[in-house]
C-alpha cells in the first residue's frame, strides 16, 4: 500500500460537524444476502466494520449478537485482526467519508471508499462505493441503522494503528 493509493486521508472532523455521528454502539444494515453488516465510529478517527453471515446473528437481536461477535473477538488469542476491516473516516457538515483497507484475492490490498450522508443520529445512508484498483465504481443507496450496543476496542488487532502513511 502507498499513500497515492488513497483518495482522501482519514480524521477530518471537526467537533460541531460530529454531532449527529453516534460513538456508542453500531450503525448496521442487513443485506439482500441476509448478512449484518455494521460500522463502529470512534472519537480517534478510526472506524471498524464486522460482517457476520445469518448463521452467526439473530436478527431479532441485533444488538445482543454484535455483543456475541465481540465476545468472540476479545477471547481470540491470536489471529484478532479477522474479525475487523478497519479504516479512517472524515465527517464535514452532514457528509461522511470512509476509507478501509480491504484484502483483494491473489495476495493484494485495496482502498475502498463509502461516500455518505449522516441523516440523523440514528441513520446514515451510502450512496458511492469505490474500490479503483478492481474498477468498482456503484451510486446507490443503502441504509445504515443505529442500534446501542458496546463496541470493540479501536485498536485491538487493527494492523493499521502503526503505519505512520497511514494516519496523519
Amino acid at each position: 500500500m502507498y499513500v497515492s493509493d488513497f483518495e482522501d486521508r482519514p480524521c477530518k472532523i471537526n467537533p460541531p460537524d460530529i454531532k449527529e455521528l453516534r460513538f456508542d454502539g453500531a450503525y448496521y444494515r442487513i443485506d439482500e444476502y441476509k448478512n449484518l453488516l455494521a460500522y463502529f465510529f470512534y472519537d480517534n478517527c478510526i472506524q471498524r466494520r464486522l460482517g457476520a453471515d445469518s448463521n452467526h446473528y439473530n436478527r431479532f437481536s441485533i444488538a445482543q449478537s454484535i455483543q456475541k461477535i465481540i465476545d468472540d473477538f476479545n477471547a481470540a488469542a491470536k489471529k484478532n485482526d479477522q474479525y475487523f476491516g478497519d479504516g479512517g473516516y472524515s465527517v464535514t457538515s452532514s457528509q461522511i467519508n470512509l476509507q478501509s483497507i480491504w484484502y483483494l484475492p491473489q495476495f493484494a490490498w485495496a482502498t475502498f471508499t463509502y461516500k455518505g450522508t449522516i441523516i440523523n443520529d440514528s441513520t446514515i445512508v451510502f450512496t458511492e462505493y469505490r474500490l479503483p484498483k478492481e474498477k468498482v465504481y456503484r451510486n446507490d443507496s443503502t441504509y445504515y441503522h443505529f442500534v446501542k450496543t458496546n463496541k470493540p476496542d479501536s485498536l485491538k488487532g487493527n494492523r493499521w494503528k502503526d503505519k505512520k502513511w497511514y494516519w496523519r
